[in-house]
């Protein structure tokens, strides 16, 4: 583990799934850190030791209005990590609701914007922002996910374009881009229904992932090892986005054979 002693962190969508996971494994790594959410967290924050804003990452002037509360009572930030973020079932681009698009981008994509536009004023040079991009956005995609996919795709070179912008100040802005991860609450549990199966089928590793192993790359990507890393996508997948498993080309050769 790399040391955040002395660091001041704001994790936004933090009351539950990864961004929890982060929040304690940064507490543990010595960091002072904000958590917020849409619903209350108080009880969380309480729990782990950090602190809670109530927050609508959709919302620019709440965002703002966010940032300024915590440096009024924190100081400057060290880390952000824009984590918040929805995931919709829909069946395909033609059968999605109405509002299927914009819902997503707002959280998505528009969340993580409001997170680079206002944060960076509230940060000391050096600092580290960390975008929760996605596999699906970043190297591949499935049916069904054309919304998601749209949205993270936004992330990934929204991320570039922040690196480039703050590199002079020494912020470093990369995105995290997960695979199938078990229990975040917006993907399906590590169990035997036929969408657990699908992501074990697809991914090298022939197994979904959990929270807790994510954490040693945010934590290298906030701390100051990672001095020299800006601007990039790192999938951490299981090898999912890497390529065709034996299982499923072996199903779709006896489909097709």
């Amino acid at each position: 583990m790399f040391s955040l002693k002395g660091k001041r962190a704001f994790i936004t969508g933090s009351a539950a799934g990864i961004g929890l996971a982060v929040a304690k494994d940064f507490i543990k790594a010595g960091a002072t850190v904000i958590i917020s959410d849409l619903s209350s967290g108080e009880t969380v924050a309480e729990e782990i030791g950090a602190s809670f804003i109530q927050l609508d990452v959709t919302d620019e002037s709440k965002m703002q209005q966010a940032f300024e509360q915590i440096e009024n009572e924190h100081g400057k930030l060290d880390i952000i990590v824009n984590n918040a973020g929805i995931a919709l079932d829909v069946e395909s681009i033609e059968t999605a609701p109405p509002n299927a698009l914009q819902k997503t981008v707002s959280v998505n994509l528009f969340g993580v914007y409001h997170g680079l536009k206002h944060g960076p004023k509230h940060m000391n040079d050096g600092g580290a922002i960390i975008n929760l991009g996605s596999s699906a956005g970043s190297r591949m995609t499935t049916a069904g996910h054309g919304e998601y996919s749209a949205s993270k795709a936004g992330v990934a070179y929204l991320t570039r374009t922040a690196a480039i912008e703050l590199g002079l100040r020494g912020i470093r802005v990369n995105a995290v881009c997960p695979g199938g991860i078990a229990g975040t609450g917006m993907t399906t549990p590590d169990d035997d229904s036929p969408t657990a199966n699908f992501y074990r089928t697809i991914t090298a590793l022939g197994r979904m992932g959990t929270p807790d192993e994510l954490l040693g790359l945010f934590n290298y990507l906030a701390s100051d090892a990672s001095a020299y890393l800006t601007g990039q996508e790192i999938c951490i997948d299981g090898g999912m986005s890497a390529g065709i498993t034996l299982p499923t080309l072996d199903k779709i050769m006896g489909e097709t054979g």
